[in-house]
């Protein structure tokens, strides 16, 4: 039986704490979690605790995967892990890098020196990103099967209330944004990144010279090449992940067509990363969003009436998306609000460049 120790404060039990706990009990048999006493966490980190020793001990006891807690003092914890026969010492990605607290990296130390496997535990997302991108997977697969319902595209959720011809306009101004943006386009390659069932695709092979499309939905890319095929124009359509997605070849222009609100902060950082293997050197990134109006608006994994099925999206604000994006060393060109779909969020549009 493989025993696991891990310390903590766990003042103010949050979901951080469960996040880390759990990952904690992962990495053996038997999870030992070490609560920090009341006084040494006055003497050392100089704060006044909310919840006093007794309280947390009996919170973190309510765990079916928590063995045993106890309390320590000791900032150098070898003679503790000594004492419990301890396998497997688990703590957070900062813990030892700290110079306030040179007893952790004693610590650390000791777990070396007496062949303690010492497990660092990232920071671990408030909801289960695999979990919800599976129900995500679902939900547009049902989507692609409303095709004949939905002529005008399946992918524009709740605008226009669901007007056929509405969507049909908005679609064909949102492709004059695209090529207006562009200098003979026709010269030039585009990436529509999250193609889905090529709603913008489809219209802006005409212009382009080169279009590739992808996305993680089959289903979707089939509805993607029927309408290529039905309007006689060519296009590359690839399965992939925005997260993961390669491609031998860069492009001059880069569409992001509503995927950011179905991205969390960790899988959108992770696109955002692959963007720059996307874009050829001087590269003009579009961008199409949903953002929320006055505040951020996370939805996550939500029953919607109006859908009938469960829904998760991340409304970053229009700052918030701007800044994405400049953080990664894009260059702003200009960005305008196309319409308002709900009381509390709208459609915006972004123009980036790489240079």
């Amino acid at each position: 039986m493989v025993k696991v120790f891990v310390p903590g404060v766990f003042d103010v039990f949050h979901i951080g704490h469960l996040n880390y706990l759990m990952a904690a009990s992962t990495a053996g048999d038997t999870l030992i979690v070490g609560v920090q006493d009341d006084r040494e966490v006055a003497i050392h980190k100089d704060v006044e605790l909310v919840t006093p020793l007794a309280e947390r001990i009996a919170i973190i006891e309510q765990f079916r995967f928590v063995n045993e807690v106890i309390s320590y003092r000791d900032i150098f914890q070898g003679p503790l892990l000594k004492a419990l026969e301890i396998d497997v010492f688990a703590c957070g990605d900062e813990y030892g890098h700290n110079d306030r607290y040179p007893d952790q990296q004693r610590t650390l130390r000791y777990c070396e020196e007496n062949g303690i496997q010492v497990v660092h535990l990232p920071r671990t997302p408030h909801v289960s990103s695999t979990r919800i991108r599976s129900h995500l997977k679902n939900f547009w697969t049902a989507r692609a099967s409303k095709d004949r319902e939905l002529p005008a595209g399946v992918t524009v959720l709740g605008s226009f209330d669901g007007d056929q011809e509405k969507i049909t306009a908005e679609t064909q101004r949102e492709v004059d944004l695209v090529t207006s943006a562009i200098t003979d386009p026709q010269e030039k390659s585009l990436l529509d990144t999250a193609c889905g069932d090529g709603r913008l695709l489809v219209n802006l092979a005409r212009h382009f010279g080169k279009v590739v499309g992808f996305d993680y939905i089959g289903d979707l890319l089939e509805l993607a090449q029927r309408r290529l095929t039905a309007a006689n124009l060519e296009a590359e359509l690839l399965v992939g992940d925005a997260t993961t997605f390669k491609y031998d070849g860069v492009f001059d222009v880069v569409l992001l067509s509503g995927i950011l609100p179905y991205l969390d902060n960790e899988q959108c950082q992770q696109m955002l990363e692959r963007l720059a293997a996307w874009s050829a050197e001087q590269c003009t990134l579009l961008v199409r969003s949903s953002v929320g109006l006055e505040k951020r608006i996370d939805v996550i994994n939500q029953y919607s009436t109006a859908l009938n099925t469960r829904y998760t999206g991340y409304y970053r604000t229009v700052d918030e998306t701007r800044e994405l994006f400049l953080g990664q060393g894009w260059q702003a060109l200009n960005d305008e609000r196309l319409y308002q779909n709900h009381a509390d969020t709208a459609v915006w549009w972004f123009s980036f460049s790489s240079s």
